[in-house]
């Protein structure tokens, strides 16, 4: 076939200059994304009931709900957590579950719980969870001026929300805008009490007022001869005017709403609010449609905010927490190492060929089979994203390996004599076998990769098709165009053979090989100590691997960090503000920027800033220069001193790649599931054993549970008797002066003006000293003589899972090895006080689960890589011989890994997982070689020194390339690196030790295993 080709050129050149169209047009077509577009088998069940405590919506509706949906198939986990007036429901199903059929089961099962429920419990959201649904940047919107009124700041969240939401919301790219921080007014009714009580009007006779004056008839058809018409009923409220104008007929005297009552358009009390630094703003999450391409909706956004800062001056549009940077400098770091790749491929085809024309072929061939590469993501449906982008980085190293592979095999051939278009055909024909070996096996590791459980397998899947559509396109490459381009090339300067002074030099740099011949004349004379010594390296693997530190991922060092801060009191939001607003003061110079959520969120589903009133979360940019452990350290001493029933929790933001991995923060978690009902459970009690675990457990480091306290009026039984009270006016009116309560809405432009029932008292005294209640013989009883005031705490937060409601104990710090030892004796210790049940979970968990997983992968790897070497070979002995390199090679990537203070973790896993397959590519080569010499009549040992000295410099070239061309990841500081940096460790160091053993070991235990010919 390659002679076929090298006499068609014009043929060969044409055909590839036709698939670099296809897929240049290819590679404009790609959806851009951050990461691989997966299904996350999770759908969430979101109540939202304002008038109920924690306790109370777990006990009446949480926990029927849940005991439903733990009925569902494939329903891996449940989990809960319920505050006052919210609760969540997380059901994480089995990998692989249709998530739609799963939707639509939970759908059924809600609604057979909703059936048990009273009727003014409402339906809950049920979302479906989704990669693309992870916001890939925020745009922040505030006026420039610091002091502006509050109505500028309510004219502002309007246009935001009618206006710029509207118009992004507007563009293909994007699915959804969720916005939080905009102010909202409202229609406020102050009755005046003593009027009231004086003319005999009820609070529910201006609620009547208000609904019959709002009501929407909708139209009534009238026949008029021959035509029709729509008779409309006009709504009698329109403004805030109109409701002032309300009348009411009292004993015959016509009076108005604004006679009896304070009625004014004002701001709605806030519950919550966003600082961007230290000014109120509304910030808005962009999420993108999952085919859109990145780089568009960058562009198409930036039109817009240029847009709306031409049109008001005086609101300044940023965009921030960008994660599209993440997949910049992906792409700049694909470059970088493709760049870095070939000017150091060339630099070493220089160094050993002193040929300025081949590098250039090397040049050629790079670029070519990632266009190629492009065009087939484009046929099977893969988009660029930071996975598989890294995959093609990956891959690049070893693209020119098959280049150098058969341009030195060609020159060779050239050299020896044999005429140009011989040495063309014969030099490529030659490694065409070990070449579709070593992609198969390369292949064979990465493919694997796909069968890890969930949503890991479902993201390296991208990784393992883009090193093998990578690989198999340099392989065409490699042996159909560069012969041909090789061939084009030097014809021109006319067919050189033997002697010619080009040859000689494209040949003459390196073909001493004294210092390896000295090398391989030394261990062969030493050939037992060196057996042994190569033998020690899987034992010092093996020590390594115990004694390295174990993690899910790599920890991600950055300049930014979260303070998760839950002040632990009844707080106004106002007051959470203020205290805010101190720490921002107090860090100003060590913060670049900040954005700071302060209480109740209005998100629609970033449930990651789900916040009470009295928490808030404050992201944090640290000014260069400044270390983020004195900051930690510093913001955390002051919130002991000045708050100390505060809970501050200080966490790296995570990206959208580590959102899809969220697990336990804590390495250890002990749930305690109670021997008794929640009702009888203390705080105080449970926060006791907390204090008396930490003494036992010092390390553990468990923080008490948060509470809050609560104002319980209790009906004196004896007084409602005695007065003549129902207990049920009692509530009615204690709920309408406590609470603002929503009687009616006016439609104003687009969106609905709400009419509270308002009460200016300001405390519980207050109310109950100026409240009265009518008996049932119309007389006015004094409120306070009634009720009884008792203050008592509860939890604040109540979660459960699939057994029942649970108190865990989150261990903030612990060692792998300790795990066992601290089970067996914290559970022994929650036995000992008869607290309830313990049952453990955590990180460390995770970890060991995906750790063996691998393992697995590994040995399913190393299995196909035996099967295809058996069949190249032969040989049932020659492949062991190979894959007796890997574990001493795994010594040297762990070792590198140890050395630059890395762990063992998902990332370097799947790194020695990839190095298998790239290491043993020399020695397939080189055990190649020496076969065809034995075939040809070479002695043993003979043949081994021949095959060395011919493998030498493309095993020196193609292990220099595939290690430099993984720099770029040990300096880069983006996710992209610091992500794939562990990998890339691991390969270097398993590579630079690989070499030697491809030198020197493999060949000594071929001539230990294959010295009767029969074995080949």
């Amino acid at each position: 076939m390659v002679k076929f080709l090298i006499k068609r050129p014009i043929a060969v050149i044409i055909t590839f200059i036709s698939f670099m169209m296809l897929g240049l047009v290819s590679s404009l077509q790609l959806p851009i994304s951050l990461i691989p577009e997966v299904d996350i088998p999770e759908i969430t069940v979101q109540f939202h009931v304002g008038d109920r405590t924690a306790l109370e919506l777990e006990q009446e509706i949480v926990k029927p709900f849940r005991e439903q949906l733990k009925q569902l198939s494939y329903l891996e986990e449940l989990k809960s957590s319920t505050r006052d007036g919210i609760a969540t429901i997380s059901l994480r199903f089995s990998y692989g579950r249709n998530i739609n059929y799963a939707f639509n089961e939970v759908n059924d099962k809600v609604d057979l719980a909703l059936r048990n429920m009273p009727k003014e419990v409402a339906r809950p959201s049920i979302l479906k969870a989704s990669s693309s649904d992870i916001p890939v940047f925020y745009i922040n919107t505030a006026l420039k001026d610091p002091h502006a009124s509050v109505q500028k700041q309510l004219e502002m969240s309007r246009y935001v929300q009618d206006v710029v939401r509207r118009r992004l919301e507007q563009l293909p790219e994007v699915a959804m805008v969720d916005i939080t921080g905009k102010r909202v007014s409202q229609i406020s009714i102050y009755p005046n009490q003593k009027k009231l009580q004086s003319l005999g009007i009820k609070e529910d006779d201006i609620t009547n007022a208000l609904h019959q004056h709002n009501q929407n008839f909708g139209t009534i058809e009238v026949k008029d001869g021959q035509y029709r018409y729509g008779v409309q009923f006009a709504n009698g409220l329109v403004n805030t005017q109109d409701v002032k104008e309300i009348y009411f007929n009292v004993n015959g005297h016509l009076l108005q709403l604004k006679d009896i009552a304070e009625v004014v358009k004002e701001p709605k009390e806030l519950k919550g609010l966003f600082l961007w630094n230290e000014k109120q703003a509304v910030t808005m999450a962009i999420v993108k449609q999952s085919d859109a391409q990145l780089e568009t909706l960058t562009q198409k956004v930036d039109r817009q905010l240029k847009s709306f800062e031409e049109n008001t001056p005086d609101i300044e549009y940023s965009i921030v927490r960008d994660q599209t940077g993440i997949l910049k400098y992906a792409i700049h770091n694909l470059f970088q190492s493709l760049w870095w790749g070939g000017l150091l491929a060339f630099l070493v085809m220089f160094i050993f060929l002193k040929d300025g024309r081949s590098p250039w072929l090397i040049g050629v061939s790079v670029p070519i089979s990632l266009v190629i590469s492009l065009f087939l993501f484009y046929l099977l449906g893969i988009s660029i994203n930071i996975i598989s982008l890294s995959g093609l980085i990956l891959g690049v190293g070893m693209m020119i390996d098959n280049s150098i592979i058969v341009i030195d095999n060609i020159t060779q051939k050239t050299a020896s004599g044999d005429t140009l278009f011989d040495s063309c055909v014969n030099g490529t024909n030659e490694v065409i076998r070990p070449l579709i070996s070593s992609v198969l096996t390369t292949c064979a590791v990465f493919i694997p990769l796909v069968f890890l459980s969930g949503i890991s397998g479902a993201l390296f899947y991208d990784q393992a098709m883009a090193v093998s559509i990578g690989l198999a396109s340099s392989l065409i490459v490699s042996i159909i165009l560069i012969p041909t381009l090789y061939h084009l090339i030097w014809l021109r300067k006319g067919n050189q053979k033997k002697g010619d002074d080009v040859t000689q030099r494209s040949f003459g740099v390196f073909s001493s090989t004294d210092l390896y011949e000295k090398g391989w004349h030394w261990v062969f004379a030493h050939r037992k100590g060196i057996f042994t010594s190569f033998f020690g390296l899987i034992l010092i693997a093996l020590l390594l691997a115990k004694q390295m530190h174990k993690e899910r991922f790599p920890v991600l060092q950055k300049s930014t960090m979260v303070l998760h801060i839950d002040w632990n009191e009844r707080i106004h939001v106002r007051e959470n503000e203020k205290r805010v607003r101190a720490l921002l003061s107090r860090f100003a110079n060590t913060t670049l920027r900040s954005h700071n959520f302060v209480g109740t969120q209005q998100f629609y589903r970033n449930n990651s800033e789900s916040l009470t009133e009295n928490e808030c979360m404050l992201y944090w940019e640290l000014r260069s220069g400044i270390k983020r452990d004195d900051i930690e350290k510093q913001v955390g001493e002051l919130i002991q001193e000045r708050y100390p029933l505060a809970h501050l929790d200080i966490s790296t933001p995570k990206s959208s790649f580590q959102q899809l991995f969220e697990a336990d923060k804590a390495p250890l978690v002990m749930n305690i599931q109670a021997n008794k009902p929640l009702k009888y459970m203390q705080v105080d009690s449970l926060n006791d054993l907390v204090s008396q675990f930490n003494i036992a457990f010092p390390y553990a480091k468990i923080s008490p549970f948060a509470s809050q306290s609560y104002v319980s009026l209790h009906v004196l039984p004896k007084k409602l008797a005695r007065y003549h009270v129902s207990q049920q006016n009692i509530y009615y009116i204690l709920r309408q002066r406590l609470k603002s309560v929503q009687v009616e809405a006016l439609r104003d432009g687009t969106t609905l003006l709400p009419i509270m029932l308002c009460d200016r008292a300001t405390s519980i005294s207050q109310i109950l000293g100026e409240t009265t209640v009518v008996n049932s013989k119309n007389k006015q009883i004094p409120l306070r003589a009634l009720v009884a005031i008792v203050h008592k705490n509860q939890f604040k937060t109540i979660e459960a899972d699939r057994t029942g409601v649970i108190f865990p104990f989150k261990f903030t710090s612990i060692g792998t090895g300790e795990v066992k030892e601290i089970q067996h004796d914290a559970k022994h210790f929650i036995e000992k006080y008869g607290y309830g049940q313990a049952n453990f979970g955590g990180e460390i968990f995770n970890t060991e689960a995906s750790l063996k997983e691998l393992l697995v992968v590994l040995s399913v790897a190393l299995s196909l890589l035996y099967f295809i070497l058996a069949a190249q070979f032969e040989s049932l002995v020659q492949p062991i011989i190979v894959l007796l390199e890997v574990p001493m090679d795994i010594a040297g990537a762990l070792f590198l890994l140890w050395i630059f203070g890395g762990a063992i973790n998902l990332m370097s896993m799947i790194g020695i997982v990839v190095m298998c397959g790239i290491i043993i590519n020399d020695s397939i080569l080189k055990i190649d070689t020496i076969n065809q010499l034995r075939i040809q009549g070479y002695e043993i040992k003979h043949a081994i020194e021949e095959g060395g000295r011919r493998r030498l410099k493309p095993i020196l070239m193609t292990s220099i390339t595939t290690i430099l061309a993984l720099i770029p990841f040990l300096f880069g500081e983006d996710l992209g690196s610091i992500l794939q940096r562990p990998l890339a460790l691991v390969i270097i160091g398993g590579m630079t030790l690989g070499t030697f053993v491809s030198l020197y070991f493999v060949p000594l235990c071929y001539f230990y295993f294959c010295k009767d010919q029969n074995k080949l």
